[in-house]
């Protein structure tokens, strides 16, 4: 569930060069051809650095500059030195420090006077209800005479949660339930080279200069994803797109909202690109959606979900087991023209995003499914189930001459590129679930204990 989102693509239907944005699997593609990195290495080979980080993280790291940025559970962002791995800043944020409106104070007090009340009788109805319980294990001859008592304090008890739930800044405020697969540090920051913004699991989406002095913080409703929160920010214009229990676009300047569309979330991130003078982002769901007021210009495109969508020279890829191509329009009033589907096997999830080279999609699910499909004509040019532990987490990379398949048990096999399976090398780290990102001759790998430098 983790790592499967996507940001800005170079290959797009009109490139975006205004600002440098730097975010997940880097451009978004997970391609980097101009890189040379290793194809063999483990804990104590090829390691260039290893730095411990303060707690577990799933999500992907960004490189800017001599800098890289990552996150830590439950809320840090931490920049290092990417000459010798050396922390230089580690920014906490908490919903403490959010600035409530008279208002809104007011109404929190309100709410949580409410919620007292509500816990305290629902508290006493499960009381109740217990105690019956536990007559009828005494004596089961007591069954049929208290059952329907215990059913009535059972529903009194659910109705006062229900209205408890209805408290919508009280339940804001609240701490988000925290997956313990992917915690709340899923999401990878994204960057337009001046400033660096972090979202994560519990609603807090926070701005930062690339100091670490901090511009802004927003408090956003809990996800209602399975697993927790997994899809990560997305800079498109100057909106900062992010999509906990509806898709939503912040202001960058302040974190104020500028517009939100109802639309159910799961763990892919939107793609931002632009149809011809208009910045656009395609959800994982298929919808494209205009930025600059959060009108659906088109739906049904594909449906990823766990997974972000790739684009190459116009057309758009939602890969899973219903796997969909369609070109986009030229214009904004144009209608996108679907190409083909096909499906591929072996069912489960698609948390990997997949990747494209040389006219290929290479893809694979939670199970280790492996698929090679041509890009052109949707055909499947091969399928393969990996020999390898653990389930599929992180996305697809190609870098260099390879491509990268990385698994959660720590292995990642290196593969030509290609219309035959041909695996080249297979090495092993401690246990991650992010995407490794490359730059020169060197990769980088956030584990669930250290950022790894990897280099010759």
């Amino acid at each position: 569930m983790i790592a499967r989102t996507c940001f800005l693509f170079l290959l797009c239907a009109s490139p975006l060069t205004a600002q440098q944005l730097v975010g997940w699997r880097t451009d978004g593609t997970g391609r980097y051809p101009k890189a040379d990195p290793p194809i063999k290495w483990s804990t104590e080979k090829n390691v260039v650095w290893k730095t411990k980080m303060p707690n577990f993280s799933v999500a992907t790291p960004i490189i800017l500059g001599d800098k890289i940025f990552t996150t830590s559970d439950p809320t840090s962002l931490i920049c290092v030195n990417k000459a010798d791995g050396a922390i230089l800043w580690e920014k906490k944020c908490s919903v403490d420090e959010i600035p409530w409106t008279a208002e809104e104070k007011e109404t929190l007090k309100a709410e949580r006077a409410q919620a007292q009340v509500w816990d305290k009788a629902r508290q006493v109805l499960d009381k109740e209800a217990n105690v019956l319980e536990k007559r009828i294990r005494e004596d089961k001859t007591l069954a049929k005479e208290l059952r329907k008592q215990i059913d009535s304090l059972r529903r009194q008890a659910n109705e006062l949660r229900v209205k408890r739930a209805s408290l919508k800044l009280l339940m804001k405020a609240s701490p988000a339930p925290r997956d313990g697969t992917a915690g709340y540090s899923q999401c990878t920051p994204v960057s337009n080279g001046k400033q660096i913004f972090a979202a994560f699991g519990n609603g807090l989406v926070a701005c930062y200069d690339l100091d670490g002095t901090r511009r802004w913080l927003k408090l956003m409703e809990h996800s209602t994803a399975a697993y927790g929160h997994g899809s990560s920010p997305t800079l498109a214009g100057d909106k900062l797109i992010v999509h906990y229990a509806d898709l939503v676009a912040l202001n960058i300047k302040d974190g104020s909202e500028s517009w939100r569309l109802k639309l159910n979330p799961l763990h892919g991130t939107c793609i931002p690109t632009r149809i011809g003078d208009t910045d656009v982002i395609l959800s994982p769901m298929g919808l494209m959606v205009r930025v600059a007021d959060g009108a659906v210009l088109a739906k049904n495109l594909g449906q990823n979900g766990d997974n972000a969508p790739i684009l190459h020279d116009g057309v758009a890829y939602f890969v899973n087991g219903n796997t969909r191509a369609v070109k986009l329009p030229d214009s904004p009033t144009g209608e996108p023209q679907p190409l083909w589907k096909v499906n591929l096997k072996g069912g489960d999830y698609w948390f990997s995003s997949p990747v494209y080279h040389g006219g290929l999609i290479y893809a694979i699910n939670g199970s280790r499914n492996y698929s090679v499909v041509d890009a052109k004509t949707g055909k499947l040019v091969y399928a393969d189930r990996l020999d390898v532990e653990g389930r599929i987490y992180p996305s697809i990379c190609f870098a260099g001459k390879y491509v990268y398949v990385s698994s959660d048990n720590g292995t990642t096999i290196v593969l030509e590129p290609g219309r035959e399976y041909k695996e080249i090398a297979r090495n092993s780290l401690e246990t991650f679930r992010s995407t490794p990102i490359f730059e020169g001759r060197r990769m980088y790998v956030r584990t669930q204990k250290h950022l790894w430098c990897i280099g010759q």
